[in-house]
C-alpha cells in the first residue's frame, strides 16, 4: 500500500496544496521521499499529517483538536490522502464525519474494506489491540530527537497488555504508559527469549530472536563503522553496549548513537512483533516510514549514510523524510527532493527534483538549499567587497589610490586566511593586472 497523493487545506503553512508522489523509477528498491526547506516551510505539518491520516476516529471534537494543533484558522481544514489501491481518505473538520472514500472496492480485499469503513482507520487495525492480526502493512512516525537512556529492566518482561502498534504514529514516544515497553526492555526480551530457546533446543526460534538484535548490531555499523553488541548484565539486570571491546552505559553515549539507537531498534522490534500475513523477514515487509530529522545529532560522515543504510534495509517500504542536510538528501540514488519555500506566510512545493549520489555537495547546497556561498559569513562579506572594488579598478581602468589601497588591504586581508583564499585572490590580482596592465600586488 503506497501512498500517491496529499492533499493540505489550510492546515499549518498550507493553503491549499496537492502533493503527487512518484513511485521509485527502480524495481526492488525502496521508495523515497525527501522533504527539504527552511524552518517553518511545513516539512513537518507534512509527515505529522500523513501520520494523522492512519490514527483518526469518527469523533468530531479529537479532529477539531488535532486540526488546531496544525492550524489555529477558523476555515475549512483538510487533509486528503489517495492511495495507489484507488482508497481515497479525506478528513475535515466539518459537521459531517470524516469520510473513506473507496472508488473501486475490487482493488483491496474484503479485511481492508470492512476496516475502512469502521469506526478507526488504523492501517488497518486498532493501533492500541495487543495483537492485530494478518497485517498486510504497518506505518511507523519516527524522529532524531529521541535518545535511548540507562534505565532499571527486568531480565524478562512479559508482553500482556503491550501493543506494538500503541504510539507507532508519535514521532516522540512516551514509554512510561501502561501498554509500552521501552527500547531498552525490548531488546533485553529479545536476548532472553534467544537464551530460553537455545535452553529448549529450539535452534530456530533462537535464530528468530538472533535476528533482530543482529540487525539493529548491523545498522550500527553500517552507519558508523563501529562493531556493537547488547549485552545483558545480571545482578543487577542491566542493559549495556560493547563498543570496540568496551562495555559502556547508554547514558555515556555520543548523543547521534544513543538517537540512532532509539529509533531503528524501537521500529526492529515492534516490527518483529507484529502478526503479518505472510512469512517474509521483517526487513521485507510493506511499511510506510515517516522521518523527521533522523539525522540529528549526527557526524556529517554518519548522516551520509543513515538513508542508505534505510534503504537497503526495508526494499519494500515507502519512506518520507524531512531533513535540513545536504549530506541526507545527496547519500540516496532515485529518491524524490520536494523543495519547501514560504511566501507571505505561506508553503508550497517549489520544484520536485531526483536526487543522483553522483553530483557534488556544493551542487546540492546550490540547487536544493539555495546556498551559494561557499565560506564563512565574515569571509563571503569581504568577498563581495573585493570583487566591488575590483569592478571599480576595472572600470576605471585605473581607480583612485584610495580604492586599490582598500582593494590590496583587503586582498592579503583574505588571502592569509588560508591556501584556497591564497589561490582565489592571487588569481583575481592576475586577471586585473592583465586586463589593466598595472602591477598590483600583495
Amino acid at each position: 500500500m503506497k501512498i500517491r497523493k496529499l492533499q493540505l487545506k489550510n492546515i499549518g503553512v498550507f493553503d491549499d496544496e496537492t502533493i503527487e508522489f512518484q513511485p521509485c523509477p527502480v524495481k526492488d528498491k525502496a521508495e523515497i521521499h525527501i522533504f527539504t526547506g527552511q524552518n517553518g516551510s511545513g516539512k513537518t505539518t507534512i509527515l505529522t499529517a500523513l501520520a494523522g491520516v492512519f490514527d483518526h476516529t469518527t469523533s468530531k471534537n479529537s479532529l477539531r483538536k488535532r486540526f488546531r494543533k496544525l492550524n489555529n484558522v477558523e476555515e475549512e481544514n483538510k487533509i486528503s490522502v489517495k492511495f495507489d489501491n484507488s482508497v481515497l481518505i479525506n478528513i475535515d473538520n466539518s459537521p459531517n464525519p470524516p469520510q473513506t472514500i473507496v472508488p473501486n472496492k475490487d482493488n483491496i480485499s474484503q479485511d481492508e474494506f470492512v476496516a475502512l469503513h469502521s469506526s478507526t482507520f488504523n492501517f488497518p487495525v486498532s493501533l492500541n489491540s495487543p495483537s492485530p492480526q494478518n497485517l498486510t502493512y504497518a506505518v511507523f512516525a519516527l524522529s532524531g530527537y529521541r535518545h535511548i537512556q540507562s534505565e532499571p529492566i527486568e531480565a524478562h518482561k512479559e508482553l500482556k497488555g503491550f501493543a506494538p502498534l500503541s504510539q507507532a504514529l508519535d514521532f516522540i514516544k512516551d514509554y512510561s504508559q501502561e501498554n509500552q515497553l521501552s527500547i531498552n526492555q525490548l531488546i533485553v526480551n529479545n536476548i532472553s527469549n534467544r537464551a530460553l530457546a537455545i535452553s529448549d533446543g529450539s535452534i530456530e526460534e533462537a535464530k528468530k530472536y538472533e535476528k533482530v538484535i543482529k540487525e539493529i548490531e548491523n545498522v550500527i555499523f553500517e552507519v558508523t563503522g563501529k562493531e556493537t553488541e547488547f549485552v545483558l548484565k545480571r545482578r543487577p539486570n542491566e542493559l549495556k553496549i560493547k563498543i570496540e571491546d568496551q562495555e559502556l552505559d547508554f547514558d555515556v553515549l555520543p548523543d547521534g548513537l544513543r538517537s540512532l539507537i532509539s529509533w531503528i531498534a524501537d521500529l526492529l522490534s515492534r516490527v518483529d512483533l507484529l502478526k503479518w500475513n505472510d512469512d517474509l523477514a521483517i526487513t521485507e515487509k510493506n511499511l510506510i516510514l515517516l522521518l523527521d530529522e533522523i539525522e540529528v545529532h549526527l557526524h556529517p560522515a554518519w548522516q551520509r549514510k543513515v538513508l542508505p543504510v534505510v534503504q537497503k534495509l526495508f526494499k519494500n517500504s515507502q519512506i518520507f523524510v524531512s531533513t535540513h542536510s545536504p549530506f541526507v538528501v545527496n547519500s540516496v540514488d532515485d529518491a524524490w527532493v520536494y523543495k519547501l519555500e514560504l511566501e507571505n506566510g505561506k508553503a508550497k512545493v517549489a520544484e520536485v527534483i531526483k536526487s543522483e549520489d553522483g553530483y557534488s555537495y556544493s551542487h546540492v547546497l546550490s540547487e536544493i538549499f539555495d546556498i551559494d556561498e561557499e565560506f564563512g559569513v565574515g569571509v563571503q562579506r569581504d568577498l563581495v567587497r573585493f570583487k566591488e572594488l575590483r569592478n571599480k579598478i576595472l572600470i576605471a581602468k585605473n581607480g583612485s589610490d584610495k580604492t586599490q589601497k582598500e582593494f590590496l588591504q583587503l586582498a592579503k586581508s583574505l588571502a592569509i586566511q588560508s591556501e584556497e583564499l591564497q589561490t582565489i585572490i592571487q588569481f583575481e590580482l592576475r586577471q586585473l593586472n592583465k586586463r589593466t596592465g598595472k602591477n598590483l600586488k600583495i
